[in-house]
């Protein structure tokens, strides 16, 4: 489950890049969303800061090159113990808006063309909203979405989604992956 784990996290960065109106690179990397340093952030914030066990994982996985980016792939146990995914239910690829959206992140890859599809959905969907605040209704949305028909949780949602402050920041790609992780919680 942790390697799904991993590929919805990853789908759900691209989507966040879509709604900004960013691609996913062909390599399959997000820019400005970099789960290497995501994971360690949210993990050591979860387990008690930086001194919990998986604080102190995630501290030794980075400082041993474990979460670089050629590397993405052994970041799977990390994504298992942030995101958890279970059985979907109501969710048709052939659906068309959010809910779409959520099926090609539920049933994606991991695969660089599969994160760019979702980035394009995403954009698509993006580019109907007149306002910011718009945007934001249909991001978490998305998330409710994940959530409930999906069947992803996010433990320790907003504990994790503030630990993010200190990776992300608060520019509008930011923004918005919290945004989608707040309506996972």
């Amino acid at each position: 489950m942790a390697s799904s784990s991993l590929n919805v996290l990853s789908g759900i960065a691209a989507a966040a890049a879509g709604f900004h109106g960013e691609k996913v690179s062909s390599s399959g990397s997000v820019p400005g969303l970099d789960l290497g340093k995501i994971l360690p952030a949210v993990l050591g914030e979860k387990a008690g800061g930086a001194a919990g066990i998986l604080g102190s994982l995630a501290s030794v996985a980075s400082k041993t090159g474990l979460l670089g980016d050629s590397k993405l792939g052994n970041l799977a146990g990390l994504a298992g113990s942030f995101l958890s995914v279970g059985n979907a239910s109501g969710l048709s690829s052939s659906a068309g808006g959010i809910g779409g959206l959520a099926s090609a992140i539920l049933g994606n890859s991991g695969s660089a063309s599969s994160l760019g599809s979702i980035a394009s959905l995403a954009t698509k969907l993006g580019k109907t909203c007149s306002s910011k605040n718009e945007l934001l209704g249909m991001v978490t949305d998305l998330g409710k979405t994940l959530k409930g028909q999906g069947g992803v949780s996010l433990p320790g949602g907003s504990t994790a989604v503030k630990a993010l402050d200190g990776v992300l920041g608060n520019d509008a790609k930011g923004t918005i992956f919290k945004t989608l992780l707040k309506g996972l919680a």
